[in-house]
């Protein structure tokens, strides 16, 4: 005769089971997951609630709650201790040592040479005791780590957009959000959680916009994709090669006159005088302090060296862009703390006498 629900009693697993039931968890793992309980644990409640009418299994193998299951009221006492229940076995172990880190599902089934279903049996018993941890409850198997690993995990969003941001060059926004393929307000949200976590900086680009890159911590995460389709480097505002010429020479010395940048690049005075108006315009070059015997320099940026900084990492790029279009995005290196330097380098100063002599000889 059926127990009378005032008078019914649970044991700890079974009224968590009965409670993941309620709560819409159909499979079996989905049940052991929120119960902590291991498979075979599971499988027995679950056993159990369907002899005293409180859950029934479809033709599909899902678990549901019976009408009386859902309403009933019942009272829980302890489970039965079970001797070493604990303790990891030996495979249990060997994937508690692996996870010197978060990894995917994928990635254990891979290193430890064993079946998915396998690695699934032992995830399950280590997160039943306490042992592991999931960075997606809907999808535990996802990426695990061990429960006394502080690494931040982030969630599948955070992910791809943390993937597509470069370390080795600024980009913007819409940059990433092209090579995230995801709405820009959305990867905005997720942009300024990732500065609040340190994975991203930010900067002032060129026109007062925002651009970012990441940090190291944001490149060593684990959760990067060292595969995934890299943000590309945002444009100039400039595209003439007399312009690039220009700003690479600068660049190359950090500060240079009017003058000399005329004599080195054998550009007429009048054409010159006129390209730093234009160039000063968009805040790709600035007047520094008197340098060179009394007389003005001129350097990148502008709106501070924070955007002097950027106009070097931005000209940098385009440069590699254009010596090598297919490794634009390898081997390129910030160089901004040349930036400072208002003093020619070596190979400036020895242009300098032989573009003055040419013009005398003239």
């Amino acid at each position: 005769m059926p127990l009378k629900a005032r008078s019914l009693v649970l044991t700890k697993s079974q009224a968590a089971c009965l409670i993941a039931l309620r709560n819409g968890k159909v499979a079996k793992p989905e049940i052991a997951i929120q119960a902590k309980l291991d498979l075979i644990k599971t499988a027995t409640v679950l056993g159990t609630l369907a002899r005293l009418g409180l859950a029934k299994q479809d033709q599909a193998k899902r678990w549901h709650t019976t009408t009386r299951g859902k309403t009933c009221r019942f009272k829980t006492i302890p489970d039965r201790l079970r001797r070493n229940s604990g303790i990891p076995g030996s495979g249990g172990r060997r994937l508690l040592k692996l996870l010197d880190r978060p990894m995917r599902g994928n990635e254990i089934v891979e290193k430890l040479g064993v079946s998915h279903q396998r690695v699934r049996q032992l995830v399950i018993k280590l997160h039943a005791q306490g042992r592991v941890t999931f960075g997606d409850p809907e999808n535990p198997f996802w990426i695990i780590r061990r429960a006394d690993d502080r690494t931040p995990l982030l969630s599948r969003d955070e992910e791809h957009v943390l993937s597509a941001i470069p370390r080795e060059y600024v980009t913007n926004v819409t940059k990433i959000r092209l090579a995230a393929r995801m709405p820009e307000n959305k990867v905005q949200k997720i942009l300024e959680g990732l500065i609040a976590s340190r994975f991203v900086e930010e900067f002032e680009g060129l026109q007062g916009n925002r651009v970012y890159r990441l940090t190291e911590a944001g490149k060593n995460h684990p959760q990067r994709d060292q595969s995934a389709r890299r943000a590309a480097v945002p444009r100039l505002p400039v595209e003439s090669d007399r312009v690039r010429k220009v700003l690479s020479t600068i660049l190359d010395s950090g500060a240079l006159r009017i003058r000399d940048v005329t004599d080195v690049l054998r550009i007429p005075r009048v054409s010159m005088n006129a390209l730093m108006q234009y160039l000063k315009r968009k805040h790709l070059v600035k007047k520094t302090g008197p340098e060179f015997d009394g007389r003005r320099a001129c350097s990148l940026g502008g709106n501070g060296t924070t955007t002097c900084r950027i106009a070097s990492i931005a000209l940098s790029e385009r440069k590699n862009a254009l010596a090598s279009p297919g490794q634009a995005l390898r081997n390129s290196h910030v160089r901004a703390s040349r930036i400072g330097r208002v003093v020619p380098t070596a190979d400036v100063n020895a242009a300098l006498p032989r573009a003055r002599r040419a013009e005398e000889q003239d």
